[in-house]
């Protein structure tokens, strides 16, 4: 996890993406929410309340007027009537009382203008008695109490009260009224909601401010405890997280709370110092094992200097029984002409007297058959002294055919014993090469010993250079018409004391050393091999090495 989400300090954090704007914005409007259902639920408890209480006491006021008019009414004295309602709806809060009978005709209202008038039966106050075809005789409660708006919008509450035919009414003499007629009027009695309306106006913004103050603190006490008990652990262990992320384990996160953020610093604290051992120990691991990779590869230096040494050797010893197979020859051809010049010189005879016989060459002839033959003996031992030499050489331009004919030279004697034919394949257009040329004639030479080894019935051992496809490269190539490479042991060859050799014949250095010499020019081998048709190295060597590069003849770097 790689993932999108990149981890940045809580400062660098879009306000939207931070803990706490999120965690106080929640709790904000959570906290508002319920405070402000709370106050709507309790404003409209509160409106209930207070209309409740003025529709009981709108319901006390009629009675009361009721019962100061009834003896007035009893006597049948309006003007009397008139007067207590007047005096009544003097009161503040009262806007009208009024008295109308059942016709809907007003008889007696605290505005004379509308005395005597007819009441609009379909209007607000009068629906409730007269929504059926019939005025009801009999009003719930509830449907006593009625509230209205005015023209300019103020609220009226309206109280209706049935002044009923009582029995000591409709049998006085003063009245007409038959006894089964059992509501003669109704009492209306009209009150101004103005005030209490303004009351509950300000209880509202009273308790709306209150709701805000109290919405600030719960967001202010919020937000305080968010960061006292949660944003501030968490930012500690936010900022432990990046200094253990960027190696530091040094850092230990302040436990200030034993709850589960004090129990997460703990548990964060203890697997740091685990960490920290863990990483202390494998410090102490890794020196301890440089140490001891240090050890191990000077011990694998020296034994590899032993070994190129010991390499060095065998082929010295292999190169110096060839080279006493090939001295031989010459030497045995000196003593053999160096004994007939004797003999002629011991008969007397002059180097062309009687003494030499017919068809036997003459002293001149002997002489420069030695000559010859001691010269071929100074070219072996000089081969041989050029090979073995272990003093530091430096690349130059060495033109490649007389470094091949060096090496055929000195591998011929052993070819011959084996029936093994030499072939020479030298382009014309060759160009010179930079190298160690001491080094190539050893790589030469190993593979061609190689080569002739793996020929026991005989062969053709085959030497060839070559431009290659580059033109900035020749290729070198030694073939041979042997055993081949099985497979299996193909990717094998270049590893150091691998051989396919019988046992006691090969000590598996040989083709290391071609690695290495190769390696060591910049340049690659190939080898293409099928068993019972012969193996093929190809070498390709670059023309020019780079700048300042030097190497030691007798330093050796081992195939991997």
């Amino acid at each position: 996890m790689p993932s999108d989400v990149t981890s940045a300090p809580p400062g660098t954090l879009p306000l939207r993406r931070r803990l706490s704007f999120r965690l106080a914005l929640a709790t904000g409007v959570g906290a508002g929410a319920i405070l402000l259902a709370g106050g709507i639920w309790n404003t409209r408890l509160q409106r209930e309340q207070q209309t409740h209480l003025i529709r009981d006491s709108a319901a006390r006021s009629a009675e009361t007027i009721l019962r100061s008019t009834r003896e007035a009414m009893r006597r049948d004295e309006p003007e009397e009537v008139s007067l207590i309602l007047e005096a009544i709806g003097a009161q503040d809060g009262i806007e009208r009382i009024r008295i109308f009978d059942k016709q809907g005709r007003i008889t007696t209202s605290t505005l004379p203008d509308e005395v005597a008038t007819l009441v609009d039966k379909s209007a607000e106050q009068c629906f409730v008695c007269h929504r059926a075809d019939e005025p009801l005789e009999r009003l719930a409660g509830p449907d006593r109490v009625r509230t209205f708006r005015r023209d300019d919008g103020s609220r009226v509450l309206g109280i209706v009260a049935p002044i009923r035919n009582e029995p000591d009414c409709s049998t006085a003499d003063c009245h007409a009224h038959p006894a089964e007629q059992q509501v003669l009027g109704v009492l209306d009695v009209q009150l101004s909601l103005g005030q209490v309306d303004d009351g509950l106006l300000a209880s509202e913004l009273q308790l709306g401010g209150s709701l805000l103050l109290t919405v600030g603190a719960v967001l202010v006490l919020a937000g305080w405890l968010t960061w006292r008990m949660v944003l501030q652990p968490v930012r500690r262990l936010t900022v432990a997280a990046d200094g253990v992320a960027a190696g530091d384990l040094s850092t230990v996160v302040p436990v200030t709370s034993r709850d589960e953020l004090g129990l997460l610093a703990e548990s964060w604290n203890g697997m740091v110092a685990r960490l920290r051992a863990a990483r202390d120990e494998l410090e102490d691991w890794s020196h301890a094992l440089e140490q001891r990779v240090e050890e191990k590869t000077e011990q694998l230096e020296s034994a590899h200097r032993n070994m190129l040494v010991v390499e060095k050797m065998a082929s010295l010893g292999q190169l110096s029984a060839t080279v006493a197979h090939e001295i031989n020859n010459p030497l045995a051809g000196i003593g053999t002409y160096a004994r007939l010049l004797r003999r002629r010189l011991e008969r007397g005879g002059s180097a062309r007297g009687p003494a030499a016989a017919d068809g036997e060459p003459d002293a001149a002839q002997i002489l420069q058959l030695i000559d010859a033959e001691a010269a071929r003996c100074g070219g072996i031992v000089r081969n041989l002294l050029q090979f073995s030499r272990t003093t530091g050489s430096r690349f130059a331009r060495e033109s490649l055919p007389p470094l091949l004919e060096r090496c055929v030279l000195l591998v011929r004697h052993q070819a011959e014993l084996q029936g093994v034919a030499i072939d020479l394949e030298l382009a014309d257009d060759l160009p010179p090469v930079e190298c160690d040329a001491s080094q190539i004639q050893q790589m030469v030479l190993a593979l061609a010993i190689n080569a002739v080894e793996a020929m026991p019935a005989g062969g053709t051992l085959t030497l060839g250079a070559r431009r290659g496809a580059d033109p900035g490269e020749v290729v070198l190539s030694v073939r041979d018409t042997g055993n081949g490479i099985a497979p299996e042991d193909q990717h094998r060859i270049f590893e150091p004391f691998f051989t396919t050799k019988l046992s006691g014949t090969g000590s598996g250095l040989g083709l290391p050393v071609v690695y290495g010499i190769v390696r060591r020019h910049r340049g690659c081998i190939e080898v293409d091999s099928r068993p019972g048709a012969g193996t093929t190295f190809t070498v390709s060597l670059p023309r020019a090495q780079p700048s300042g590069v030097e190497e030691r003849a007798h330093e050796q770097v081992l195939a991997p």
